[in-house]
């Protein structure tokens, strides 16, 4: 292949302006990964018609109910040095669905459906501390404590803010971290653009159990509670706890699977929907405490909703969910999860709800996977009067997939449900999706 005169001389002025060249020598490479999940579901009740959120997944299970698309495209750009310290510069483009709900729901294949944002842009030096890495950015942090079966995050920290991680102190590792935080979504209505909530966060891994603590401070929290300029002060302080114990057997009975049992509470910022987290779109709609919406009566209040709790507010939490792998190939996941949140105002609220996920294998390519849920709200307001209402589904999903032999297994899935509760009509969901991570 021929090179003309003009490539070489941009070549050789851009080999100038680098003018890296044992670095670019020492690059420890170029990383894609990414996520989607795309699909749709109809509704019997409704002809059909689209089925637009038609349960809580984070509490019944996300299969058969998740109506939303979503989207992540990370790069990543890996350097070592001549001293041998590593540089890696992460990037992630995702569905910018705090803005556009068609991001979510949309199912046909037109740009309009496509708006993109930039969730991370951050940077990790590892070799500047004896132990250690640190970063810095605008970055997801303790998004790695997950449960996949219910698209449930129980520690959500993200933000824009500089920390360390794996940090070795008396023989254990530690996390430290500055976090920063706005109500992204909510700037061009209720929400202030110039507030900020700072977090400072601090974990410790000791080989099996993880401890969590974050303090939070958001100065002049007020909120326009019903959209016409009443503005009322929330709690400006917060903390909340999270222990998390990792077992290797399911309830101590059979090495043949994993339990994780965690607890946490919180109090102020660390109440209601912050318990575990950031001011974050994700956050926003998580369950979480069931009585904001009394506490903010305008419609589409957003992030807003996820402020409004009181310093004396308090919410406790407790999830366990694992895994059990028979020996024929079958698999049972389950997850058992509750919240309860005491208001200030003298209102109670709590959520309990259970899940679980077996999955039979057909053949090497197809499997028949079926899961059943369960939701038990309660409230009580500060006049004693209480509420109830529970919900359940059955999804029935028989699954094509095929192992890439590198980690990732791509599912394409036929989705039938089954879905009723005290205050709603029941309901036949049916609907497509294919889910794939890299």
């Amino acid at each position: 292949m021929k090179i003309s005169k003009i490539s070489l001389a941009i070549l050789a002025v851009s080999a100038g302006f680098a003018s890296l060249p044992s670095f670019a020598e020492k690059s420890d490479g170029f990383e894609f990964h990414g996520y989607f999940r795309a699909g749709s579901l109809f509704s019997e009740n409704d002809e059909f018609k689209r089925s637009k959120f038609p349960g809580s997944k984070e509490r019944l299970g996300r299969l058969g109910i998740e109506s939303d698309s979503h989207f992540e495209l990370a790069l990543q750009k890996n350097f070592e040095n001549e001293k041998g310290q590593k540089i890696r510069i992460k990037t992630r483009a995702g569905a910018n669905n705090a803005e556009y709900a068609t991001n979510q729901l949309g199912a046909n294949a037109d740009a309009a459906n496509s708006e993109i944002g930039m969730i991370e842009t951050f940077a990790e030096f590892e070799g500047v501390t004896e132990t250690g890495t640190i970063w810095g950015g605008k970055r997801f942090y303790g998004k790695d404590n997950y449960i996949f079966m219910t698209d449930l995050f129980y520690t959500d920290m993200s933000g824009t803010g500089v920390g360390i991680e794996g940090v070795e102190l008396g023989g254990n590792k530690w996390d430290f971290a500055y976090i920063a935080s706005d109500d992204s979504g909510d700037t061009e209505f209720w929400g202030d653009s110039n507030n900020i909530m700072h977090a400072a966060h601090v974990g410790i891994d000791f080989d099996g159990v993880e401890l969590h603590a974050m303090g939070k401070y958001l100065p002049d929290n007020m909120i326009d509670i019903d959209g016409n300029g009443n503005l009322e002060e929330y709690a400006s302080s917060g903390f909340d706890l999270t222990a998390i114990f990792h077992s290797e057997s399911v309830f101590g009975l059979s090495d043949k699977g994993f339990t994780k049992y965690i607890g946490q509470m919180g109090k102020g910022l660390g109440a209601g929907q912050l318990l575990g987290g950031t001011l974050t779109t994700y956050n926003t709609y998580a369950p979480g405490n069931n009585s904001l919406s009394y506490k903010i009566t305008g419609t589409d209040c957003g992030t807003s909703c996820v402020k409004a709790v009181d310093s004396d507010d308090v919410s406790a939490r407790a999830l366990v969910w694992g895994g059990y792998f028979f020996d024929n190939g079958v698999s049972v996941f389950h997850s058992i999860q509750g919240q309860y949140n005491d208001m200030n105002d003298g209102s109670t609220d709590s959520w309990v709800s259970a899940m679980v996920r077996p999955t039979f294998p057909i053949s090497e390519n197809l499997s028949f996977v079926t899961e059943a849920g369960y939701l038990q709200n309660h409230g009580e307001d500060a006049a004693g009067n209480t509420t109830d209402s529970y919900d359940y589904k059955l999804t029935a999903a028989p699954t094509f997939k095929v192992d890439t032999g590198f980690g990732p297994t791509p599912e394409l899935r036929l989705l039938a449900t089954y879905i009723n509760g005290d205050e709603r009509d029941s309901d036949v969901i049916m609907g497509i999706q294919a889910d794939m991570w890299w």
